[in-house]
């Protein structure tokens, strides 16, 4: 399986794997791990398989129903059939979490003994997905200074081409926006990258790692919505990211 790197923090380890080394066809090519009408459910299947053989073996990964929400939900014992949220976190060393992404970035957190993956759109960023996940770490007795964010590959700066209304969007919230938006030949570009950064340091976080490789400008190794849209294509794969227990 090419360009996969599982990595290894504390107690834990994640991946955020990359779209190849799969079975999928064409616009899904190949390590596509969601399910779209358009794609061979059989080969999605096949492809979840050998993800969960590579990295958990014998642990049942969770995914998540994502709606570009802000709701972030705590597992213990039961575990609902569906799972509509787009942050899930555990301290259950029987399960892996997982979420899909093709732009959007992928966010793993650790805590001491607790531990969570988080789907952050700029939807979700702006309605601070981010601080709710950090409240329920909080609140399961973690401190501020043990936890860790790990942000993987997403839309960057460059290829985040957004439009007036998107700043203003920006000037709602209060937010500065001069920070975060670059104009370049009449064109308004958003950092997501530094935004979720500044999202984590207001909350007292400093431990960040983030990813300087971009969805959408590695269309060979990732997946990215932003780019195939851009080619007429409204459909396309998403990669997988997963955290769990050594």
């Amino acid at each position: 399986m090419n360009n996969q790197t599982i990595k290894y923090f504390g107690n834990f380890k994640f991946c955020f794997f990359t779209r190849n080394g799969g079975v999928s066809q064409k616009y899904f090519r190949s390590l596509n791990c969601a399910y779209n009408k358009e794609e061979n459910p059989e080969n999605v299947k096949e492809n979840r398989e050998i993800i969960r053989q590579k990295f958990c073996k014998k642990k049942k990964i969770i995914f998540l129903n994502q709606t570009h929400s802000n709701k972030v939900i705590f597992l213990d014992n039961k575990i609902p059939r569906i799972i509509s949220a787009d942050g899930v976190i555990t301290n259950r060393n029987d399960l892996c979490l997982g979420i899909l992404t093709a732009d959007c970035a992928p966010i793993i957190i650790l805590g001491k003994k607790n531990f969570g993956i988080v789907h952050a759109g700029w939807r979700g960023a702006f309605t601070n997905i981010i601080k709710n996940a950090v409240k329920v770490f909080i609140s399961k007795g973690e401190i501020i200074t043990d936890i860790n964010f790990f942000i993987g590959p997403h839309i960057k700066k460059e290829s985040f081409e957004v439009k007036v209304d998107f700043v203003s969007k920006l000037v709602e919230q209060n937010i500065n926006f001069k920070k975060f938006i670059t104009k370049k030949n009449n064109k308004y570009f958003f950092n997501f990258s530094f935004f979720l950064r500044k999202k984590i340091l207001d909350l007292g976080i400093s431990k960040i790692s983030i990813s300087r490789l971009d969805t959408f400008r590695n269309p060979k190794k990732f997946f990215s919505y932003r780019y195939y849209s851009k080619k007429g294509i409204i459909n396309c794969g998403r990669q997988i990211s997963l955290v769990c227990s050594k």
